[in-house]
């Protein structure tokens, strides 16, 4: 161990957890605090100078997200969580919030070392990085890369550090896992020089002895400065950021650092995004499966999800509404009626008109679909549009009677590509209508029903398909 007795802080209910922990790390040199809760853990931390806490998530009274936050707002210390397999979601999730690391259990003592002396060496550098100044920015940095959910975002904002904050020449960054290049203002000799020495295995032997290369190249004949980075996950090395300087421009010490905390936080949010994305896959998955289930309970209504989903990303692109809005409209068109699974099968296939009593029943469907989409916070507003979708302008709607602004932009969309396709398609009680006149209905409805600028735009749409 150094010098210095690094000071620990373990926070766990459990007893012979905690005595075990306490065990191993006071036989490696450390100093240990060990509580068994979240509020002594807080009274230890007023009182010492602790440089890393280790605390379990589940925890009665306070759990471990709830003290990371706690900690995060009032104390630079870093957090590594202890977790089981059933909350590693959670703990994946609080790397967000500002934990430095997870481990889970059963874990192995030379992983739980490592992890706390790369926290505390993530103190120091994060130390040495203030007295330089540089921590305002890095912080800014990791607050705006938490909050990123797109890939374009990321690399902007990268960029944007690389060249403003950096003053660095040029870059490229290589993902090996989705063999992913891309480079900023470098030359095509630099770039067959890139792939001539840092492919993925060039690179694992490289960063199996090294936190970062830096080295001092001739290319086209200029003496150039280059730092490669390595952008690692829990499965290891997945890639690498290189930044380049002209010669007379070298990286110090502190350069290096600063550009291993910037890389670390692009690599992080870099992550975030794609399980992101492929996380919103899986839905759309699960999306589609739904949404052809409810179909399917009604044979006359296969694929009229499909179809509003089709007829709502029409009016989105007419309107010019932003990408971030088509893509929750997707989801609000597929999943419209996902609240029929809560509505008996046999109102749904009466091939009659319904009756009053089973229209009450088939009018709690939008209050179905929110219940059974609420708690999935991936979806953003669908909940409310599929809640609002039967809504009329005048107030007639149902569930609850809303009126103009008071119903979303969403669920008025949703109504307009409900209410045609309902018109076009044929029903058990009815045959379907031609659309010249369904869209004679729509006009005769426009500002009862339906909004004005909506019907517009899905006409216009319309004539173009």
């Amino acid at each position: 161990m150094n010098e210095k007795n690094y000071k620990v802080l373990v926070v766990d209910d459990e007893d012979y957890i905690r005595e075990s922990i306490e065990i191993i790390l006071r036989t490696e040199g450390f100093e240990v605090f060990s509580v068994n809760s979240g509020f002594k853990a807080l009274e230890v931390l007023q009182k010492n100078n602790i440089d890393v806490v280790l605390t379990d998530i589940k925890m009665p009274e306070m759990d471990g997200v709830t003290l990371l936050r706690k900690i995060k707002e009032n104390y630079p210390v870093e957090v590594i969580l202890i977790t089981g397999f059933p909350s590693l979601d959670t703990a994946v999730e609080s790397v967000k919030f500002g934990a430095y690391d997870y481990i889970t259990k059963p874990f192995k003592v030379d992983d739980l070392i490592n992890k706390l002396l790369k926290a505390i060496e993530n103190k120091k550098l994060k130390r040495e990085v203030v007295e330089l100044n540089q921590i305002i920015s890095i912080y800014d940095s990791s607050k705006y890369f938490a909050n990123i959910l797109h890939v374009d975002e990321v690399f902007n904002k990268m960029d944007d550090i690389i060249k403003i904050n950096l003053k660095d020449n040029g870059y490229f960054v290589r993902i090996f896992t989705r063999e992913y290049f891309k480079s900023v203002n470098l030359d095509e000799t630099t770039k067959r020089y890139i792939f001539d020495n840092f492919n993925y295995k060039e690179c694992l032997t490289i960063f199996s002895n090294l936190e970062y290369l830096e080295s001092c190249l001739k290319l086209n004949g200029k003496d150039v400065n280059l730092l490669l980075l390595p952008m690692t996950s829990r499965e290891g090395l997945w890639g690498v950021v290189g930044v380049f300087r002209d010669g007379s421009n070298t990286f110090s010490d502190i350069d290096c650092k600063v550009h291993s905390i910037y890389v670390d936080q692009f690599s992080l949010a870099l992550l975030n995004v794609y399980s992101f994305e492929d996380l919103s896959k899986g839905y759309l998955e699960t999306i589609t499966a739904l949404s052809k289930a409810v179909d399917a309970k009604d044979h006359y209504t296969m694929g009229h999800s499909e179809n509003v989903k089709k007829y709502s990303l029409m009016i989105v692109e007419e309107m010019g509404l932003g990408d971030e809005f088509k893509e929750t409209m997707v989801y609000a068109g597929f999943l419209h009626d996902i609240g029929k699974i809560g509505v008996p099968t046999e109102i749904i296939i009466k091939p009659d008109r319904l009756n009053d009593k089973e229209y009450e029943e088939m009018k709690k469907h939008p209050i179905y679909g929110k219940d059974i989409l609420s708690p999935i916070e991936f979806l953003g507003d669908v909940p409310y549009y599929v809640l609002y979708h039967h809504e009329k302008l005048d107030g007639s709607g149902y569930p609850y009677g809303l009126v103009a602004d008071e119903i979303p932009l969403g669920a008025k969309i949703l109504h307009v590509a409900d209410s045609y396709d309902a018109m076009t398609t044929d029903r058990s009680y009815r045959q379907r209508r031609k659309p010249e006149l369904a869209f004679e209905e729509l006009d005769r409805c426009t500002g009862t029903q339906f909004d004005k600028d909506i019907v517009a735009a899905f006409k216009s749409a319309m004539k173009k398909f």
